[in-house]
């Protein structure tokens, strides 16, 4: 499952997380792009480290370290080891759950060509979309405004109402067809 687009994807992504462990199955959590380091993170890469916490727990994050800041951010693990463990544990990881996109905090997102960053075994995308900040400017609210603005023709002056909030939806929707994803796409109104 990959998570895209903004204004929630960590938290949704945490959530669905937390529902499958319940239920008793394994999960794994990682990124194509950049998140936040929290506790408990595997930035090993090792697959026998990742395989045992995932039968051991039943759940993993895991990803490669990127930055030393205060606040460490990873990337994701390489695909040939996300394809192992997903090959090589069929009886123990049930769902991979991917944060396959970036908004630097933004409650909505115009993306650019090269998004969402889409791991090639997602059967399932979900597109998240903040719906809290309705009636303020799209410039003060979306983020890579410009870029929509630039190949939508949209006014300086457009607010964000449910028409704009569709608008980007169909853009995500197209990007993924376009890109050849023939999965299935929800959308997760925050």
């Amino acid at each position: 499952i990959s998570i895209v687009g903004a204004g929630g994807k960590t938290t949704l992504v945490h959530k669905l997380a937390r529902e499958y462990h319940r239920r008793g199955k394994g999960v794994l959590v990682t990124t194509t792009t950049h998140m936040y380091v929290e506790a408990d993170t595997d930035l090993s890469c090792d697959f026998f480290a990742l395989r045992d916490k995932i039968i051991k727990d039943g759940y993993c994050m895991a990803g490669q370290k990127i930055s030393e800041q205060s606040k460490p951010k990873m990337c994701g693990l390489p695909y040939d080891l996300l394809d192992k463990l997903i090959k090589d544990m069929p009886q123990a990881l049930d769902y991979v759950i991917i944060e396959a996109d970036g908004a630097k905090h933004h409650s909505l997102k115009y993306p650019a060509a090269d998004e969402p960053v889409i791991y090639p075994g997602t059967t399932d995308v979900i597109i998240v979309l903040g719906t809290w900040e309705k009636g303020k400017l799209c410039k003060d609210v979306v983020f890579r405004y410009e870029l929509m603005q630039n190949e939508l023709g949209m006014a300086e002056d457009v607010v964000v109402d449910d028409s704009v909030i569709d608008t980007l939806r169909q853009v995500y929707v197209k990007k993924l067809r376009d890109s050849g994803f023939e999965g299935r796409i929800s959308t997760y109104y925050r």
